[in-house]
This record gives C-alpha cells, structure tokens and sequence, in this order.
C-alpha cells in the first residue's frame, strides 16, 4: 500500500492482478490493470501477471511492481499508463521476478530483483519536454 496525491490510498491487490485506489474517506475510487482483472504475460501495457509492490513518487506517479512480466509499469496518479521498463533476464536493466519498488526524493526508482539476488537502481531522465 501507499498513499498518493490528496491522501488516496494506494492497495497492489497481488493476485487479482490490478492497483485499486481509495479516497480519504475509505470510498472505492478506482482500479486499473486490464480490463479482466486476470494474469495477463506479456508487453501488454497497463496489464499485470500479480502486482506484488507499489510506490508513488513526489510527482504523484505510481509506479508498479509486475511480477510474472518482470517489469515495473508507471501510471499518472489516476492510473493512466506512461511507460514500463525492464524485461526478462538477467544483465542490467533485467529482471527476473521484480518484488518490490521504492521511488527516491529526486525521482531514482529502486527495485528488488528475486530471482536475480539484487536491487536495481534506475535513475530519472529528463525527456525532451523535461519531465
């Protein structure tokens, strides 16, 4: 769990293979992860094989732990997707079992690889707008 921009709540429901978001009040806000809510393998942006970790940024991007597809996926804070990175393997930049995220002040994502034995660090870069 995490709380996000305007104390939502933030819960990475694992096995139901989606994020759910909560309003301060306790209120259902939203989910995200496939429009199936089951385990979907591949490079299907948006979609999950078991979110085992979140994290949500100073910026109010969520990042997300996608276990099976051995990746992290970020969200805007009301879960429209951005971007993934990592893929199977295990050279840099590879995962093999991502289990957990954490997201430093100045936007550096850490990531605890399992089946790698590492954490992986991966720095924030500009893009050409500079964001």
């Amino acid at each position: 769990m995490a709380l996000g921009p305007g104390g939502v709540l933030l819960v990475a429901d694992g096995y139901n293979d989606r994020v759910q978001q909560f309003a301060p009040d306790g209120g259902f806000a939203r989910k995200w992860g496939g429009p199936l809510a089951i385990n979907i393998f591949g490079p299907f942006n948006g979609w999950f094989a078991t979110v085992t970790s979140l994290a949500v940024g100073d910026d109010g991007t969520v990042y997300v732990a996608d276990f099976y597809n051995h990746r992290i996926q970020r969200f805007t804070a009301d879960g429209v997707f951005l971007t993934a990175f990592g893929e199977r393997g295990n050279g840099p930049g590879q995962f093999k079992y991502v289990t957990a995220v954490a997201v430093a002040e100045d936007g550096t994502v850490f990531a605890a690889d399992y089946g790698n034995n590492r954490i992986q660090k991966w720095r924030a870069v500009a893009d050409s707008a500079g964001q």
